[in-house]
């Protein structure tokens, strides 16, 4: 059964622009966001730093930690762990960057750039210096219209232009991230100078971050868990087996609270939050061939936000041909719209920002999502999803707890 929409039918455009969304969609805030929270830990002002209470004496804590939990938004922690530790400290609401995506999130906060500056705007991403759409986190590329692949170490460098924010300074940093992506070339280049710490195991996890705690000396800890985003992409946000992860996951934090000292303070956040896409709602471009053939490439983004560049002689009719065939499941904006709205950020801009944005940001409605497939394999059967401006996408908890122990 196809729910009801969630937002009322605009009058019939064949485009949008930002401000004709309805008011009810969350907009990108870059005063309340994961940016300004990583230009308050790392000193760096395209954003304004991130002013609240519950980080008043930040910068003279001895050890800070930063601990992310991927896709725990705050519609995730009221609906997974209600009655949890972290549900019960205090906290504020921040919005994720745009897209919702941990590409750009996660780069944003190892960076202290918005994805205005870094570019890293989402899962895929078209890198015309690269001239593929390539996949920033594992390093690969996706789609390649002639010649060769690029070695990683050309890729990477067209990639990863941005430096990380974790160097220099009185403090030292260290970087836990699991096993398997530690040693990406993504994790080295974004890490910076931190030392990196590799965890296998939520025990050794906790257990190195309590003793970090305890160390003498200025230090910025960052750790990773992405479990809970990876789980809910396969079995949906609402499956007993997500909230029994993150019930786990706020018992080990409760754990690590009380052997926190009072030198450290304890900062627990998301990159984004998720929703689910109901397996008939998640459509794919190459269903409507007419429409994928007026692509000049395929289709990059995130299943709730794509970026496309028709063909030259397609770009004025694209929009109206997507609104007759899709309109009912997405809005058609320009992508020079888009950027004048600052969704990705403020200035600096990356120089690949706006071929990277395209010609049309198409940004998906309700609970559908939209993606196109290159090849011949099996088509993803993602439920929970992300990178668009829902509220169960776009706000996430910023927790924070002060360490009281001896």
């Amino acid at each position: 059964m196809v729910k009801p929409a969630l937002y009322p039918p605009l009058a019939t455009l064949a485009m949008h622009t930002p401000d004709q969304l309805p008011a009810t969609l969350p907009r990108p805030d870059y005063l309340l966001s994961l940016a300004n929270l990583a230009a308050r830990l790392h000193g760096r002002h395209g954003v304004p730093p991130l002013q609240h209470a519950l980080l008043d004496g930040l910068e003279e804590i001895e050890t800070v930690i930063l601990l992310l939990i991927d896709g725990m938004g705050e519609a995730q922690l009221a609906e997974l762990a209600p009655d949890g530790w972290l549900a019960h400290q205090p906290r504020t609401r921040l919005h994720s960057v745009f897209p919702s995506t941990t590409t750009a999130a996660i780069t944003t906060l190892l960076t202290g750039a918005a994805p205005s500056e870094h570019g890293l705007l989402s899962w895929h991403v078209w890198a015309p210096q690269a001239g593929c759409i390539a996949t920033p986190l594992p390093l690969r590329e996706h789609w390649r219209a002639e010649g060769e692949a690029l070695p990683d170490q050309t890729l990477a460098a067209a990639l990863y232009t941005q430096p990380s924010a974790l160097a220099g300074g009185d403090r030292r940093h260290y970087v836990l991230q699991p096993e398997y992506i530690a040693d990406s070339q993504y994790s080295r280049h974004h890490g910076g100078a931190a030392e990196a710490l590799p965890w296998h195991g939520y025990d050794a996890l906790f257990a190195q971050l309590a003793a970090l705690a305890r160390q003498p000396g200025r230090k910025f800890i960052y750790a990773y868990i992405p479990d809970l985003d990876s789980l809910m992409h396969h079995k949906g946000t609402r499956h007993p087996r997500a909230a029994q992860l993150l019930q786990r996951i706020d018992a080990h934090c409760a754990a690590l609270a009380v052997t926190l000292p009072a030198s450290a303070r304890l900062l627990v956040t998301a990159d984004h939050g998720q929703l689910d896409i109901p397996p008939e709602k998640l459509l794919f471009i190459n269903d409507y061939p007419e429409l994928a053939a007026m692509l000049a490439r395929p289709l990059w983004g995130e299943p709730r936000v794509a970026f496309c560049t028709p063909r030259p002689e397609c770009r004025d009719a694209f929009p109206a041909s997507i609104e007759a065939a899709l309109g009912h499941v997405l809005w058609v904006l320009k992508a020079e719209d888009v950027l004048a709205a600052q969704w990705f950020g403020p200035a600096p801009q990356h120089p690949q920002l706006a071929a990277r944005a395209g010609d049309y940001v198409l940004l998906l409605k309700d609970d559908w999502g939209l993606l196109q497939m290159v090849d011949d394999s099996e088509r993803p059967r993602l439920i929970g999803n992300h990178g668009g401006l829902s509220a169960a996408e776009m706000q996430i908890p910023l927790i924070v707890y002060q360490g009281t122990a001896g």
